[in-house]
């Protein structure tokens, strides 16, 4: 499972690069793309930035009916945006329709090759993940900011040699 997790994290943090370079965030004085796996970051890494995806994975579960090994996770994908401020948050909409833009973009096409990032270098475990389009829900629209929450579900074959 920790292996579908990181593919698809690397997955999207690869195409964010391609899709929108410019799109960073700085944790623990480090610059890096705009994605974070919530369950991973340092509890230093509080409060989340705006124009940044913060992934959170759900539970396992089988698909039905049970005619293979195949599992499924959700996936939600938590971005912000406060706009522009210099001029006092205007265009919040306009920039979470960017971000929805680049989301759809890391998401396209909606697979990947399944690799083992435990040792540091990826190895190929032989499988792919692949995954729903995302489901966006409606916008949130707070005082100072805007944002979106979109649902992935991940599909996968359990690698056979977890310990």
């Amino acid at each position: 499972m920790q292996a579908t997790k990181d593919t698809f994290y690397v997955t999207l943090r690869d195409r964010l690069v391609q899709a929108d370079p410019n799109l960073t965030i700085v944790i623990d004085g480090a610059t890096r793309p705009a994605i974070a796996v919530v369950e991973n970051e340092p509890p230093s890494s509080l409060p989340r930035q705006d124009g940044a995806f913060y992934l959170e994975w759900g539970s396992t579960r089988p698909v039905r009916p049970a005619t293979s090994t195949l599992e499924a996770m959700d996936c939600t994908i938590t971005y912000t945006s406060a706009g522009d401020p210099d001029s006092g948050g205007v265009g919040r909409g306009r920039a979470l329709g960017a971000l929805d833009a680049d989301l759809l973009a890391m998401c396209t096409p909606a697979q990947a090759h399944k690799n083992d990032y435990s040792t540091g270098s990826p190895v190929d475990l032989c499988s792919y993940i692949f995954w729903s389009a995302p489901e966006l829900k409606p916008a949130k629209v707070e005082p100072k900011q805007v944002g979106r929450q979109a649902l992935v579900t991940v599909f996968f074959y359990p690698e056979v040699n977890q310990q």
